[in-house]
């Protein structure tokens, strides 16, 4: 269940919902009002969801990559205290293989910050930690397809070769694709996974 084709599906279906959820951007608004200093805060309906989204979905790609490159990381039936983390980048900065490596790191770090706190709940687990639920501009949902497009397609390839994992595991996987209607997806730009034949021995 660890093996890294396991994390890159699961990535593809939360980065799917991330996407179903950004279209209903636009239909309903939360906004905050300081009556105490003054001044009021607004964001979309679908922000908090898209972050939590895609958060998970960035943190269970990033981890297909460190499994793919690290399969002892899994192998005594508890992962690795590497693995054991929410935080996008120190994960992204211990894989090797992983497209980006410097570019894009802002994307990775303003999606940390919601996972870590605000997305999942209202609060962190100490004041000093709590900040304010940040915003989904244009140009960070942008960054993020962008990311997930590179770290799919990468993925795809590794994933096409022989995994050599422990316990005798071992295999490769098939990739079905079919093309999106809005050019949207993870993995080759304008196509989406819908569904991959594991061969895993």
């Amino acid at each position: 269940m660890a093996n890294p084709h396991s994390w890159f599906i699961t990535a593809e279906t939360l980065h799917a919902q991330a996407l179903f959820v950004g279209k209903a951007k636009g239909r309903s608004r939360v906004t905050f009002e300081d009556h105490v200093n003054g001044g009021s805060t607004s964001w979309d309906g679908a922000n908090r969801a898209m972050f939590l989204l895609g958060g998970f979905a960035l943190e269970n790609t990033i981890k297909a990559f460190l499994v793919y490159e690290n399969p002892n990381w899994i192998s005594n039936g508890r992962l690795a205290r590497q693995l054991r983390s929410h935080s996008l980048t120190k994960l992204q900065a211990q894989a090797a293989e992983i497209p980006y490596k410097r570019q894009y790191v802002w994307v990775l770090r303003q999606f940390e910050a919601g996972i870590e706190s605000w997305s999942r709940y209202p609060c962190a687990l100490t004041a000093e930690e709590t900040f304010q639920e940040g915003h989904m501009s244009a140009s960070l949902w942008y960054g993020y397809m962008r990311v997930m497009s590179a770290y799919g397609n990468r993925l795809r390839t590794l994933l096409s070769k022989r995994w050599k994992g422990p316990h005798g595991a071992e295999g490769n996987w098939n990739f079905y694709s079919a093309p999106l209607d809005e050019d949207e997806g993870m993995g080759r730009q304008g196509f989406k996974p819908l569904s991959a034949a594991k061969h895993l021995l």
